[in-house]
């Protein structure tokens, strides 16, 4: 284990991926599609860092409501990490270029096939956003190492009538 320095990490957000229901029959998705590239100085190894997302934040539709109060790791039980030093893990949808220096990572929070209205902002349900923390740590002791901040909401009432007050939108501390 070596002393791992990062040279870049930078989120791109896509434009909104949107199919709102337009029957009470119909399912509707709308997701945010962001890319995650890393960047390694050279010298460093990739054996040395993980990286993931953590969560917090209430969503919503007609099968439920999943409030996360506290910053929790977002990916699936015993899969955490989207890099977790040695593999991918299937939440990260990622790779690492042929010198280990270069990583990319999709995610596509939002809602898939989801009926009635639709929520995903803050923990109360109020105005507030969904919050994620998107970070690189140090595999050996957990230390920060880079970290994109970023925020997104989603309120559909009626997807159906989505002019209806229907908004989506994000931002982040990336400058």
């Amino acid at each position: 284990m070596g002393d791992i320095k990062v040279k870049s990490f930078r989120a791109t957000w896509s434009d909104w991926d949107i199919s709102l229901r337009w029957s009470a029959s119909g399912s509707s998705t709308i997701r945010l599609p962001v890319s995650f590239r890393l960047e390694l100085e050279p010298g460093s190894s990739k054996g040395d860092c993980k990286v993931g997302q953590y969560k917090k934040g209430r969503m919503s539709d007609e099968s439920g409501t999943h409030t996360f109060p506290d910053w929790e790791i977002d990916g699936p039980a015993g899969d955490a990490w989207w890099w977790n030093g040695k593999g991918m893990s299937t939440a990260g949808f990622g790779k690492w270029d042929s010198a280990g220096l270069v990583a990319t990572f999709e995610d596509k929070p939002g809602f898939d096939d989801a009926k009635g209205g639709l929520y995903m902002g803050d923990v109360a349900g109020g105005a507030g956003y969904f919050e994620w923390k998107t970070q690189v740590v140090k595999e050996k002791d957990g230390q920060t190492l880079a970290e994109i901040l970023w925020w997104m909401r989603i309120d559909v009432p009626d997807p159906s009538n989505p002019q209806k007050g229907g908004r989506w939108w994000s931002f982040s501390n990336q400058k």
